[in-house]
């Protein structure tokens, strides 16, 4: 029995609380008695604070966390052209999830398109080729012209202003003496016929000569005057041909050749080393589309044998490839089947092997505090909620992804057990913290003072007790309780 020393010496525990409610009875009763009656009917009794108690029992920190099964053995297989961009027509494919061996044929394609293109590939290419010999035979011929065309050009420039010169300072003025002498000549040659016509009319008349040998020369006579006539008649047309037509031609043709030759000297000065940097690009790039046109059609080859895709090793046939947790099964199984067309780079298939599983977990942020290198857990797949299939942490990464923490288990299917395969979906548990006889409270009954320490509150009269504690882990709505409160002990749920 507990005794309490005080000023009147040593009583008993009991002694000294009869004592108490003695004096608070006494002290009630007079303070009632000096209460006026209508504050005393209105008093109302206060109301207990809630409580909650401490309890001892198993309490267990454990990991949860959603994810899939996934494949830690699997060939990705797909038909991804270099060269063929077209859509090809399916001849056979696989179903999703048969089984197969290595060497088994999971997808043909039709080659007729691709043998198609394949041919007028080599067929281009046999005339490139030539037109690639031709440009390169053409290019020295051309480079060795290049100062003989400039000569050339530089050669009819000169010609041309020399010719402008001499038409200006020569040739002109004497085209124009030339067409009025001519006239003047022929105006001469008709005087002089004329007057030796005149003159042997009179002669015979004086002399004793034949009538038929008068009569011819008279005739020829004549005939000289005629054709003088007819000179003079041309003459005139001649020279005024000449002076208004000819010679003003001639002046416009000869001055607009040597401006056109000393427009083909700058042209040539400017273009032919032009043209020759021109022919040899040329010829790079028809030696680089050769190189391409062969690395295309050796592409299109290559894609030829690709038609035909062959699974790599023995395992059950997954149509599409599992990204970021997820299939694309999908897609690709509404395009899989014989007689569709499909285009290049949409036909994928996954070759898993059953055996090689492992299970791919998201961990919420709330629960990074949790993870432990190595931890071992149960995976609870969701078709089969009552296995439980032992697991170890094997890789985490701690950066967030899409906001979600990666971590991946290793799966040890005991005997018996259902056969995990890739695209499951399931639960990983893991028990990071255990304790039997646990003492625990609700987690909203603990509070933090303001140092930052854990302490709860004990009810009491007049006011609340504060009282300092020692917690552990949290699971839940639970926390333990390592120091302050024990088990059966009732504690305020609320702040005071």
């Amino acid at each position: 029995m507990r005794v309490v020393r005080n000023g009147l010496g040593l009583m008993s525990a009991g002694s000294v609380a009869r004592v108490v409610v003695a004096v608070l009875g006494t002290a009630a009763t007079v303070a009632a008695a000096q209460q006026p009656p209508a504050a005393a009917a209105d008093a109302a009794p206060a109301k207990a604070p809630e409580t909650v108690t401490a309890e001892r029992g198993r309490f267990e920190v454990a990991l949860e966390a959603k994810g899939d099964v996934i494949p830690l053995d699997a060939a990705l297989i797909d038909f991804d052209p270099q060269g063929w961009q077209q859509p090809l027509r399916i001849v056979s494919v696989v179903p999703h999830g048969a089984k197969v061996n290595a060497g088994d044929v999971v997808i043909q394609y039709d080659t007729k398109k691709l043998d198609q293109a394949i041919a007028d590939a080599e067929s281009a290419a046999a005339v490139a080729e030539k037109a690639l010999e031709i440009a390169r035979r053409e290019l020295p011929v051309s480079e060795a012209l290049h100062p003989l065309e400039l000569a050339a050009a530089e050669r009819a420039g000169r010609i041309a202003a020399e010719d402008l010169k001499r038409w200006q300072t020569v040739e002109r003025k004497q085209t124009e003496e030339q067409a009025r002498f001519g006239l003047k000549a022929a105006e001469e040659f008709l005087k002089y016929a004329n007057e030796e016509l005149r003159q042997l009319q009179q002669m015979y008349k004086d002399k004793d000569l034949t009538e038929e040998t008068e009569e011819m020369i008279l005739q020829r006579t004549r005939f000289e005057v005629e054709q003088a006539e007819f000179r003079l008649k041309n003459a005139r047309l001649g020279s005024e041909e000449q002076l208004a037509v000819e010679v003003p031609r001639r002046d416009e043709a000869v001055t607009a050749a040597a401006a056109r030759a000393a427009l083909d000297l700058e042209k040539a000065r400017a273009t032919l080393p032009l043209r020759r940097d021109q022919q040899r690009l040329s010829l790079a790039k028809e030696e680089l589309e050769r190189v391409q046109a062969a690395r295309k059609l050796a592409e299109l080859k290559e894609d030829r044998v690709k038609t035909t895709l062959r699974a790599p090793r023995s395992g059950i046939v997954y149509h599409g490839r599992f990204h970021d947790g997820s299939w694309s099964t999908a897609a690709v199984s509404a395009k899989a089947a014989a007689g569709q067309d499909a285009p290049p780079g949409e036909m994928m298939f996954t070759i898993v092997d059953p055996a090689r599983v492992g299970f791919a977990a998201t961990i919420e942020e709330k629960d990074l505090h949790l993870v432990a290198a190595g931890i071992a857990g149960k995976v609870t797949p969701d078709g089969y909620p009552e296995a439980e299939i032992p697991a170890t942490l094997a890789a985490f990464s701690g950066v967030p992804k899409n906001g979600r923490y990666e971590a991946l288990f290793t799966v040890a299917p005991p005997a018996g057990s259902p056969a995990l395969l890739p695209g499951m979906g399931g639960r990983v548990r893991s028990i990071v913290h255990a304790r039997p006889d646990a003492v625990t409270l609700p987690s909203s009954a603990v509070f933090r003072d303001d140092d930052g320490s854990r302490v709860v509150y004990l009810p009491g009269q007049p006011a609340a007790l504060k009282r300092a504690g020692k917690v552990g882990r949290t699971a839940g709505d639970r926390t333990e309780i390592l120091e302050g409160v024990a088990a059966g002990e009732a504690v305020l749920a609320k702040r005071p």
